[in-house]
């Protein structure tokens, strides 16, 4: 930062400015033709989280495509390159680069540049013409001319820069925000805080403060006691009730006391909502976070601490001495520029969130899980209800500015439902049954719902995310387990039944029995948990065709029929079975089974209504025994598995319109699969020997359970001695 003189003064500032900063002039390090723009390095889709502008800024964790186009940006951009440096500290080098340190290379690969925020720089030396600042909107009040006989003459082109700057040569933090230049002259100051309140300023950045003014009541007196500064404070006031105000802190390492800028709020508490102090340091990270302070090249928060936070201010970014001028710089001055920088990504991300709610992310984001980090307190970033505490240091802050933890869902993200309740998005999920199949995410699709987390940051999530298509056990174990449960004689020699398969979509075993006379038969499923049913076939008609009729009753825990969510699910099902045979006994047979039947359907929590549904079945057999050898049987099935032929479910849900904006809308989507399952099988079934069984079993199934498009194979050898 920039230290104002001791003394209470009323002309320009000439040749009284002491600099703490570190800044080496290098001339014509590049021009502004042939400027690549951000997005060449833009590798993530653009809609990776929602649709428009709004959706397509967020991600819900941190993927590994996310990664991969944040390396993008730091491996192949030279504008992020060129801010690669090393320190040697204790012996040891220390990489640095602040936009990756602070983590903005995941906000521009996301494509976030800052478009429609303004940022405010009251500073002086600022050289309007320079490309850095080209096609911005760039308003000025006061002299801010870089030929004001101050001793740091690019002090504000640099810091600007960092905060908004782009060209060739280097990219800032917010490069498509617009700029306010303001003098901090004692004259300037209330009139820089008017335009800044006037543009609507989502920060303004201050790197400088007073000489040997400390946080003390006496401090502020000698200060604002003077009318000038006394009309600056009530304008700048009338700024942070809806702006952000960002001061740089002292870069003397080992002051003992905050400044009175950096640390005003502890004099004026109305002030501190709207207050962040931004100090310098050198972290020791890799791409997932900052494991340790390296050097600290500025002051400690001090009486700052709970609403401070730590950067890199070391920087290679715009100078004027010309139009095309680059140098490096270090100091806390710089660290500030990205706070306010990173305000305004935020406001692009989250346009419905107000200055004060967006600083409330970056201090609740802050990286303070480094080694060195020791909690002095905690604060409550929701303003009093005592629901999100974060900690802060008296060295460090709330930590390192973190941008992309900014972006991401802090705390819990909830869902406001039709009766205006507020729901956590981790208790809406839910799984549908296997005879649904694709249904209900094909009738989600494209639809994206709008939520929030604890800090009122909002987040497209697609709508089909909620429901989860029940796991389906692979074909093999399910026909392994079936024909385990088999008694191998009697499936090879028994007449034809027609509830042999009545139960074969549903989990467990099945026990069937036929009564005294033949013509009747019965089938128990125990499933286990919520599984269970019973199904009761009559034998009306016989001769050269037989026919069955039957009811089936049956309770499903939601991997076959219906909704599962974490309070349980399922469906109550009524069917009638219909089944037409032949059998020879000794010869040819074939069977044509079929059924048709209703589910009462649990309305799992994400779901406003459901109606009953109805479902179907149908399977042909037909086969012939004495093939290789006395007393075995071939079989060939061709089936439909049960599924859902009719139904509909409803969700009243807030759907995202993009800009931060959503509506309540009933969505309503069929139930029926958009393709049926069909199994085809081969069963050969002999006797071995007096005692023994053989069974070899094929089945392959196209579009298997839910899982349209996929196809399914099994095979099946079972042996079985009795003695």
């Amino acid at each position: 930062m920039i230290s104002a003189p001791s003394a209470p003064h009323t002309s320009r500032l000439a040749g009284l400015w002491a600099s703490l900063s570190c800044l080496a002039l290098l001339a014509g390090c590049g021009g502004g033709e042939g400027e690549d723009p951000l997005e060449e390095f833009y590798t993530i889709s653009g809609n990776p989280g929602g649709s428009g502008i709004f959706g397509a800024y967020f991600m819900q964790s941190i993927t590994q495509e996310w990664r991969d186009a944040a390396a993008s940006f730091r491996d192949n951009n030279p504008r992020y390159k060129v801010q690669d440096g090393t320190f040697a500290i204790g012996g040891r080098t220390v990489f640095a680069n602040p936009l990756h340190s602070s983590r903005m290379d995941y906000a521009h690969a996301l494509g976030l540049t800052g478009t429609g925020a303004v940022i405010a720089v009251v500073d002086n030396g600022f050289l309007r013409t320079h490309e850095t600042f080209a096609g911005k909107t760039v308003t000025h009040t006061g002299d801010t001319a870089v030929d004001d006989g101050s001793q740091v003459p690019s002090h504000g082109t640099t810091v600007a820069s960092i905060a908004a700057g782009e060209s060739s040569t280097m990219v800032g933090v917010a490069p498509g925000a617009d700029l306010v230049f303001s003098s901090w002259d004692v004259l300037d100051l209330a009139a820089a805080a008017d335009e800044a309140r006037r543009r609507g300023a989502v920060a303004q950045n201050n790197s400088w403060g007073f000489v040997d003014r400390p946080i003390t009541q006496a401090s502020h007196e000698s200060i604002f006691g003077i009318p000038a500064y006394a009309a600056w404070l009530a304008a700048l006031k009338l700024y942070a009730a809806d702006g952000v105000v960002v001061f740089a802190i002292s870069n003397e390492e080992d002051a003992a006391t905050a400044g009175l800028m950096e640390a005003l709020p502890l004099l004026e508490p109305d002030l501190e909502t709207a207050w962040i102090a931004a100090g310098n340091a050198v972290p020791v990270f890799d791409d997932d976070g900052v494991s340790a302070v390296a050097l600290r090249l500025s002051a400690g928060c001090l009486e700052a601490a709970r609403w401070c936070l730590m950067a890199d201010g070391s920087w290679y970014a715009a100078m004027a001495g010309s139009n095309s001028a680059y140098g490096s710089a270090t100091g806390s001055s710089f660290a500030a520029p990205q706070v306010s920088g990173a305000l305004a990504l935020l406001a692009e991300a989250f346009p419905h969130l107000a200055p004060h709610q967006l600083r409330a992310r970056l201090l609740a984001s802050a990286d303070n899980t480094f080694t060195g980090f020791t909690a002095a307190g905690s604060i409550d970033l929701l303003e009093g209800d005592e629901t999100f505490l974060h900690a802060y240091s008296t060295e460090f802050g709330h930590g390192f500015l973190d941008i992309r933890a900014a972006l991401l869902p802090i705390g819990t993200l909830t869902m406001t439902m039709a009766d205006g309740g507020a729901v956590a998005v981790t208790e809406l999920g839910f799984a549908t049954g296997g005879a649904m199949g694709d249904a209900v995410v094909r009738g989600l699709a494209g639809v994206d719902l709008a939520a929030e987390d604890a800090l009122g940051g909002g987040f497209d999530v697609a709508a089909k995310s909620f429901a989860t298509e029940a796991a389906v056990e692979p074909l093999a174990e399910t026909v392994a387990a079936r024909a385990l449960g088999k008694d191998f004689a009697r499936a090879r020699t028994a007449p034809i039944s027609p509830l042999a398969r009545s139960f074969e979509a549903f989990p467990g075993r099945t026990l069937e029995l036929t009564g005294p006379d033949g013509g009747s038969a019965v089938a128990l499923m125990l499933g286990g948990g919520e599984s269970y049913g019973i199904a009761l076939s009559r034998r009306v008609a016989e001769g050269t065709l037989n026919l069955d009729l039957g009811l089936k009753l049956s309770r499903d825990d939601g991997s076959l029929m219906g909704f599962a969510d974490a309070t349980g699910g399922g469906a109550a099902m009524a069917a009638l079975t219909v089944s037409l045979s032949h059998d020879l006994g000794s010869g040819s047979f074939f069977a044509l089974s079929g059924e048709m039947g209703l589910a009462d359907l649990t309305t799992p929590r994400a779901l406003s209504g459901v109606t009953t549904a109805s479902f179907d079945s149908l399977s042909l057999d037909v086969g012939t025994r004495n093939v290789l050898a006395r007393g075995d049987r071939l079989a060939v099935g061709v089936s439909l598995p049960m599924a859902v032929t009719a139904g509909q479910a409803e969700m009243v849900v807030p759907v995202a319109l993009g800009q931060g904006r959503s509506e309540m809308r009933s969505l309503a989507f069929d139930l029926a699969p958009s393709e049926r399952q069909v199994d085809l099988s081969v069963s050969y079934q002999a006797s071995m020997g007096e005692n023994s069984e053989l069974l070899v079993e094929l089945v392959h199934a196209q579009n298997y359970g839910n899982r349209a498009g996929i196809t399914d194979n099994a095979a099946v050898l079972g042996m079985r001695w009795s003695f």
